[in-house]
């Protein structure tokens, strides 16, 4: 009799379509067809450890999309991964790679197919912390830069002032002022010229750091040892100038006791003759660098002078007194030599407070290393400064100066050590043990893992552990990417890691070590042999040693 064709029409995923035709009047013959449509994938994110796992509950034969995507406040999303898939599923995550805008897109492989969105990861502190440590602040042109980010953040950046030595940043606000930062977005500062120590201080709405960088020290060179000079403008014609240190801005002149103060008049000359740089100008004020090199070279100079008067005293003196000239010869070798180690590779040693023993274990590693050429420097000789700056800002100073001198960051693995770092990475797994103020291992964690994550820590890092204490497989992967030895068995190699790229000869490096492990052996037999206890070895929780 004819055909009924039906075009378009809406229907619910996952419903069953009843479709019939009659004629009117309404005969016995009836056209009935019933259809069901593909139901929706149902999608569940749980957590498993270090890993989060997208679990998609759909029958066996149905074949559906899975896509993941930024998702941008501005422009277009940007797509992460996309792959066509059969029955159900279970697709892991790395709990690294996600971040707030992290969404997922599903949807069946049917003609005109609803998809769905989801983005689980908005409220996920992982995914935050992820996502600042993924920030970058990258300079365009001199006085141009922008913020990369996978995701928009709600922060405002200023400039700070660095001065070298490891002091906090100074912030300069005022005079300057706060910008809020948009996601690649071009900022600019209104600067005159541009200084290696000018800094960028990231915040986020919580008014809590997150991210600094030098964006200039890598065109214009290290850190310069110049002092910041600011003027402030009145009505008048009326100015003051003072200048920037640590414990504040010092007003010039001053009878103060600082740097700053002693060198006042100097620096108002250098200012007055134009050897000052300026860097920012407004009706407000002004802000200038005068360099400080000239001041240090004098005050080389005149040791030099009395350098050598003292040499020639001392060869005076020989050349009365040759029947006790072998003896000074031997003792100026001996200066030499410990001069010669004072100015050896500097290498800053981290660890996990996890008891007094081991911190006494710590130290006398410490103390044999000083031995060789090496400035070693560790937590435990800089309680005082630790206690004034903070756990934070004492390692990320001292981090700074090592590296910058082109030393080496020592990571020394223990059960404590191995469970804080795991907690770090998996977010919810609690160190047994409490740790104190001064625990800098913890406080570190912030700076170090953003280098092993980016690939920068090769040449930067070494890590240990001692024999009877902890495998070096217990070490948590991502730390294994750097070379980690087991003390004191493989002394000469850790001896021959930290004194790199002036390493001596095999012969006198296997020397050195045995003089480390002699200094090194009574620490050891009191920590693994404490007096009163029968069994030899000692029971310190996973990842300890057999006592053999």
């Amino acid at each position: 009799m004819g055909s009924v064709v039906y075009d378009c029409f809406e229907a619910a995923l996952g419903s069953e379509v009843r479709i019939w035709s009659y004629t009117q009047p309404r005969y016995e013959k009836e056209l009935n067809l019933t259809q069901q449509l593909p139901a929706l994938p149902w999608l569940n994110v749980s957590a498993d450890g270090d890993n989060v796992h997208l679990v998609l509950n759909v029958s066996e034969e149905q074949h559906f999309g899975l896509s993941l995507y930024w998702n941008q406040v501005q422009g277009p999303p940007k797509p992460r991964w996309h792959k066509n898939l059969t029955g159900p599923q279970i697709i892991t995550l790395n709990h690294t790679d996600l971040v707030p805008c992290l969404c997922i897109q599903v949807w069946p492989l049917e003609p005109d197919s609803v998809r769905t969105n989801i983005c689980p990861f908005r409220e996920d502190p992982r995914a935050h912390q992820n996502l600042w440590r993924a920030a970058r602040l990258r300079l365009l042109t001199l006085q141009s830069w922008l913020l990369d980010a996978p995701c928009s953040l709600p922060a405002e950046a200023a400039l700070c002032w660095q001065a070298p030595g490891g002091d906090p940043c100074q912030p300069l606000v005022p005079p300057l002022s706060w910008e809020n930062v948009t996601v690649d977005k071009v900022l600019e500062f209104p600067l005159l010229k541009v200084h290696p120590n000018l800094c960028v201080q990231q915040v986020n709405s919580w008014e809590k750091l997150q991210l600094q960088e030098c964006l200039w020290a890598d065109s214009l060179g290290p850190l310069k040892d110049d002092v910041l000079l600011l003027e402030t403008r009145g009505p008048q014609d009326n100015r003051s100038l003072c200048a920037l240190e640590p414990s504040g801005c010092t007003s010039l002149p001053s009878k103060a006791s600082t740097r700053a103060a002693r060198l006042g008049e100097y620096l108002l000359q250098d200012l007055q003759s134009g050897q000052c740089l300026q860097l920012w100008d407004d009706d407000l004020g002004a802000l200038w660098a005068c360099p400080m090199d000239k001041y240090i070279h004098k005050r080389w100079a005149l040791l030099w002078l009395a350098c050598l008067l003292f040499a020639a005293a001392l060869s005076l003196i020989l050349l009365l007194k040759k029947d006790h000239a072998k003896g000074w010869l031997r003792l100026l070798k001996q200066d030499v030599r410990s001069g010669a180690a004072a100015r050896g590779r500097a290498a800053l040693l981290l660890y996990s407070a996890d008891d007094s023993g081991f911190e006494r274990l710590v130290g006398a590693l410490a103390s044999a290393l000083c031995q060789l050429p090496l400035r070693v420097a560790v937590d435990l000789w800089s309680r005082r400064e630790m206690s004034a700056q903070g756990p934070v800002a004492w390692f990320h100073a001292q981090r700074r100066q090592t590296l910058q001198e082109g030393g080496v960051v020592v990571l020394l693995f223990s059960p404590g050590a191995v469970a804080l770092c795991s907690e770090w990475l998996q977010e919810g797994v609690s160190a047994p043990g409490a740790h104190g103020p001064h625990d800098a291992f913890r406080a570190s964690l912030s700076c170090v893992l953003p280098d092993f994550l980016q690939g920068r820590a090769p040449g930067r890092y070494v890590g240990a552990c001692f024999d009877r204490l902890l495998h070096p497989d217990s070490v948590p992967a991502l730390f294994r990417t750097v070379p980690v030895f087991s003390l004191p068995s493989q002394l000469p190699d850790f001896l021959g890691a930290l004194q790199q790229p002036r390493a001596p000869r095999p012969g006198r490096l296997q020397e050195r070590a045995e003089q480390v492990s002699r200094a090194l052996q009574p620490a050891l037999d009191s920590y693994f042999h404490p007096p009163g206890t029968p069994a030899p070895g000692r029971g310190l929780g996973p990842g300890a040693g057999d006592g053999t």
